[in-house]
């Protein structure tokens, strides 16, 4: 039987709330999905033996699986597709989605979860889904912990811990947040080998720190459960300056989470690898009128409700 792909699928971008880098050295960490983030849409091709092609023009992407060798997006995916024994030719994939590319809100992992749904269908157990997206993860990023392919295919707000089953957890109330990108491009990988160089040079000092940033999670996830979302948002601003200790902060997330507190913000930290990307904020009042603050400084915020 001709491999095909199903019409439509979708994925979850993530939101790290808490223990990114410390979730790579075996501390807990807490995941949103925001649901839905990238939708892809599958069509044939008249000729069937063309190479698939993908764009998503919102991320800049327009590639086929010609392109492997030379395009590493292009090589995740076909590596995702063939995991799945789906076909190589003769199909066109379109995306769209609102989230901002390799800014750590997870779209390498929507990506591929989402093409791993299109080639295995709606009804797959979500653990191969997860396993197809890894693969592709694996591209990308080298030694993934796992958690944004979790997130993308699951959704919802998860505790996670490497090597562990998912925690899905139930908030006391849902948690406002407003996304700011950077306009900073970071490298994930990068930012994880500097966290490695730090720790195998000053282990003494690095490991506190990691184990820190875990106790955040564990404390920041119990204030979640009670739905105290104020103090969250005093751990949330801890763990960013923990993240700064570590190196992966930079001048300009520093200045944008300074200016969310100074506007109100209850907290606020980078989110994801650092370096840039973005930082989120937890809004005292409408998410909003924070966000028109970074609005006027000519930076395209996103204001999400995380529930679960």
């Amino acid at each position: 039987m001709t491999p095909s792909l199903h019409e439509h699928a979708s994925a979850c971008a993530k939101v790290i709330l808490l223990g990114e880098h410390a979730v790579v050295h075996g501390q807990p960490a807490i995941a949103a999905g925001l649901p839905e983030a990238l939708q892809l849409r599958a069509t044939r091709l008249p000729d069937r033996s063309a190479p698939l092609r993908c764009v998503i023009p919102a991320w800049d992407l327009d590639f086929s699986l010609a392109e492997v060798s030379t395009h590493p997006v292009a090589r995740a995916c076909g590596d995702v597709i063939s995991h799945c024994d789906g076909p190589l030719t003769g199909w066109r994939i379109d995306g769209t989605t609102a989230i901002v590319a390799r800014a750590g809100l997870g779209s390498s992992a929507a990506i591929t979860v989402a093409l791993a749904r299109l080639v295995l269908g709606p009804g797959v157990a979500v653990e191969s889904v997860i396993e197809a997206s890894m693969v592709g993860e694996r591209v990308f990023h080298g030694t993934p912990s796992g958690i944004d392919s979790e997130v993308a295919a699951r959704g919802g707000v998860l505790r996670f811990v490497r090597g562990q089953p998912p925690e899905p957890l139930t908030l006391g109330r849902p948690l406002a947040l407003v996304i700011v990108p950077s306009g900073v491009v970071r490298n994930t990988a990068q930012q994880v080998a500097k966290v490695h160089h730090a720790l195998e040079r000053w282990p003494t000092v690095t490991r506190p720190l990691l184990e820190n940033l875990g106790r955040i999670a564990t404390l920041g996830q119990d204030e979640l459960l009670r739905g105290d979302v104020a103090r969250f948002g005093e751990l949330a601003t801890m763990a960013h300056g923990l993240l700064g200790a570590l190196g992966v902060s930079s001048p300009v997330l520093d200045e944008l989470c300074a200016v969310a507190r100074s506007h109100g913000a209850l907290g606020a930290k980078l989110t994801g690898a650092g370096g840039g990307g973005c930082v989120i904020a937890v809004p005292d009042g409408p998410a909003e009128t924070l966000a028109d603050v970074f609005r006027a400084r000519g930076l395209q915020p996103l204001c999400v409700e995380v529930r679960a």
